[in-house]
């Protein structure tokens, strides 16, 4: 049996019995001198509070120093290289709001900003030559969602209508599914039917990011509301991976609550931020800001989503 040396009494550690081991020896003179040197040490340190307060002091600066260096291990880039998670890179004082309430990000005169929408068959049917005239650039479109109660995938009855209307109409188009996957083959499951669904509507291509969405259901009683983080992200990283395996950009959507069962510092893809303030506070960065759901634009029959796309604001910094 092997010992460790921590398990050695009190007193072998304290005596001076010579080991087996051998030392050089030390004059009797010069152990004095080490002695003696050690005991003034120890009192100045007690009855000097400066050397005490420089050590503290000394100490602090170290670690300040040791934190410092190792501040970049925190940050992880997303897949456009564009965003880092842990800083967010914009200036709220560049962000102002119109008559009508619309936000803007403008810095030095030029708006690095753009508006969109995203909606779904909810909004019903949609003039999309008004909205784009209503300056609407880009719209995310809902493909198709997943139950929160019986699971069964479905597509959005009026994707395909939407679609051609918004590309007519020179929007760029994304789209963005409602997950309810509860494992990772139910998460390929729903990237196989978002693939499948643009497949059919003759779409190789597009100009936004695939979304995906998971939300827990209003009363917190959906198959997907008690997935633990690890869970979440595996779930999401199935998903995204199977969409970027066919050449989609990807991007996840959710508000504070909704990420917040993610562990967001493991996860590699872009953020979709809903938060309906006059400008975000939360620590981690974002491409898409949703900002308000009681928007009003021409061609849309009441209220609906409207969202900033800030690329170009990280792209413009990137390059600074």
């Amino acid at each position: 049996m092997i010992f460790n040396s921590s398990h050695k009494s009190k007193k072998t550690r304290n005596s001076t019995t010579r080991s087996k081991t051998k030392q050089t020896p030390v004059s009797a003179s010069a152990f004095k001198r080490k002695q003696q040197a050690i005991h003034t040490l120890e009192k100045n340190s007690k009855n000097n509070p400066i050397v005490t307060w420089g050590l503290i002091i000394l100490a602090i600066v170290f670690v300040l120093a040791l934190l410092k260096s190792c501040q970049g291990l925190f940050s992880l880039s997303f897949n456009n290289n564009l965003i880092i998670k842990n800083e967010v890179p914009y200036e709220w004082e560049n962000l102002s709001y119109d008559a009508t309430g619309r936000a803007h990000y403008i810095v030095d005169g030029e708006e690095l900003t753009r508006t969109g929408v995203d909606v779904s068959s909810h909004q019903g049917s949609i003039d999309w030559e008004s909205v784009a005239a209503d300056n609407i650039q880009f719209a995310m479109l809902r493909i198709g969602y997943r139950g929160s109660t019986e699971g069964i995938i479905r597509a959005d009855e009026l994707f395909e209508t939407n679609l051609k209307g918004a590309q007519n109409a020179g929007l760029d188009v994304g789209v963005y599914f409602f997950s309810q996957a509860i494992n990772v083959e139910e998460a390929c499951e729903e990237a196989a039917f978002v693939l499948q669904q643009l497949k059919e509507a003759g779409v190789t291509k597009l100009n936004l990011p695939v979304a995906f969405d998971l939300e827990p259901s209003p009363d917190y009683s959906g198959r997907a509301d008690n997935l633990s983080p690890a869970e979440t992200n595996a779930i999401a990283r199935a998903f995204c991976t199977t969409i970027q395996e066919a050449g989609y950009r990807v991007i996840i959507y959710g508000n504070k609550v909704d990420l917040d069962r993610f562990d967001l510092v493991s996860l590699d893809e872009p953020i979709w931020l809903a938060q309906y303030v006059d400008h975000p506070d939360v620590n981690f960065n974002f491409l898409i800001w949703q900002y308000t759901s009681t928007g009003q634009v021409n061609g849309i029959t009441g209220s609906v989503d409207l969202n900033l796309d800030f690329s170009n604001v990280s792209t413009r910094k990137n390059q600074k």
